[in-house]
């Protein structure tokens, strides 16, 4: 479970910048909270969503981007030599083109273990990398590294812990170690950190090629999980879709005829998307409006909400299932209002979410801003200064707001930031 994400100088974040999941010490909506047991230390109340405003541009998106990109580092294998392409700082202020980006997360693991990993990088070189754990509720160090190193540039030494049953080591300067003890090196207490960080889920629902990739994952989960696959049939049912039930089969690959001369590259992309053939079955009906028969069709020619609900829905019920935390950003993309709020309450029955899965997302649909629906520390803003810093804040620092504040007329009426400033278009439509 995430405790705490802090991030600094990424993108439009110039500042160090704390998002945190801890829940605050209101009782106003138990069911958005939970209480994670810590290994000897006192439990803590986290909170099992988290919704983020502001307008177009603000940074949004960058900071679910910034987890993103964290994620996908660690989990990467970088060449020798090669630059490490998720460097990406704030670039408005030539004073910042070389800083370090700097990423925090503070996280409960297995067996309820805390942990904290922070890691600084440039584009050439992973400057401080670090893990701590908590397991008699004081830190405890895993590893460390030591950029320095006798070895020459492009190797860097890592300090490990006493706890670590292991020499130390050495990694490249572009490598992180999370990634070492990940995949060469295993370790029964680090691993089960880089395990934990490389399952966290993060899909922009505006990517219509991610969204549409998702589709085979989510295939290929349903096909091998009968017990996700009733599940799908619930959610899309109850979604009213009109779809009874979703079927999948996999693609005879031999029945899928290329134009001569297909490069292999081309014929290898469209086999993957075209991996699994999903289809919903819908009802057939006479004239006298009674069931006569089933059919079904193609989940290409289901509505573009309906296709999104497949693979966004899909992604969410193995995060329930997992607890694993799960980013989407813009989650309203395609999807009306009461289907998101739907999805959303998943994460607040503890029946359905019995292993705390968490779900962070972006949105501008306001009709999301309910106040019977979220507490104020779940409500978070972006918004952008004059000089293109973001800043991220909460409705929490607002003392003026209590619980039962409408929050929905509060943001739209500027009270809280974090909305568009609008200039007027007249002058365009002017006669010279």
């Amino acid at each position: 479970m995430i405790l705490n994400i802090v991030i600094e100088n990424y993108r439009s974040f110039k500042n160090k910048t704390v998002f945190t999941m801890i829940a605050e010490s209101s009782k106003s909506k138990e069911q958005n909270t939970f209480i994670q047991p810590i290994l000897n230390e006192d439990p803590v109340r986290l909170l099992n969503t988290a919704i983020i405003y502001g307008p177009n541009g603000s940074g949004k998106t960058n900071f679910l981007r910034s987890v993103f990109d964290i994620v996908n580092f660690i989990s990467t294998n970088n060449k020798v030599g090669e630059e490490i392409k998720r460097y990406s700082p704030f670039i408005l202020n030539n004073s910042d083109f070389k800083e370090p980006l700097k990423f925090k997360i503070e996280f409960i693991g297995k067996d309820n273990v805390r942990y904290s990993y922070e890691l600084a990088f440039n584009n050439q070189d992973i400057l401080e990398e670090s893990l701590y754990y908590f397991p008699l509720g004081k830190s405890r160090l895993l590893f460390e590294r030591i950029p320095n190193s006798n070895l020459g540039p492009q190797i860097h030494t890592v300090k490990l812990g006493s706890d670590v049953k292991k020499k130390d080591i050495d990694v490249f300067n572009n490598q992180t170690i999370l990634f070492k003890f990940g995949t060469d090196i295993p370790d029964p207490i680090i691993s089960e950190a880089y395990v934990y960080l490389s399952k966290i889920e993060v899909i922009n629902a505006c990517n219509t090629r991610k969204v549409s990739s998702l589709k085979n994952e989510v295939a290929e989960m349903i096909i091998s999980n009968s017990v996700l696959k009733k599940k799908m049939d619930e959610l899309i049912y109850h979604a009213d879709t009109g779809i009874n039930t979703i079927s999948v089969k996999e693609t005879d690959e031999r029945k899928i005829a290329f134009p001569e001369n297909t490069p292999e590259n081309i014929k290898m992309m469209v086999l993957n998307d075209y991996k699994y053939q999903v289809s919903g079955q819908h009802n057939v009906y006479n004239v006298d409006n009674q069931i006569i028969d089933k059919i079904n069709l193609p989940i290409e020619q289901e509505s573009h909400g309906t296709r999104t609900l497949f693979s966004l829905g899909g992604k969410i019920l193995q995060s329930l299932e997992t607890g694993t935390p799960i980013f989407i950003d813009e989650i309203d993309t395609g999807l009306h209002t009461y289907l998101a709020k739907m999805l959303m309450s998943l994460y607040q029955n503890k029946r359905i979410n019995s292993k705390n899965a968490q779900l962070v997302f972006t949105t501008h649909d306001t009709n999301l801003l309910d106040r019977t629906f979220f507490r104020k520390d779940q409500v978070w803003f972006v918004e952008k200064n004059e000089y293109g810093v973001s800043e991220l804040y909460s409705l929490q620092d607002f003392s003026d707001v209590r619980e039962d504040t409408p929050f929905d007329k509060w943001y739209l009426s500027g009270k809280l930031g974090a909305i568009p400033n609008l200039k007027s278009l007249e002058s365009l439509f002017m006669d010279e």
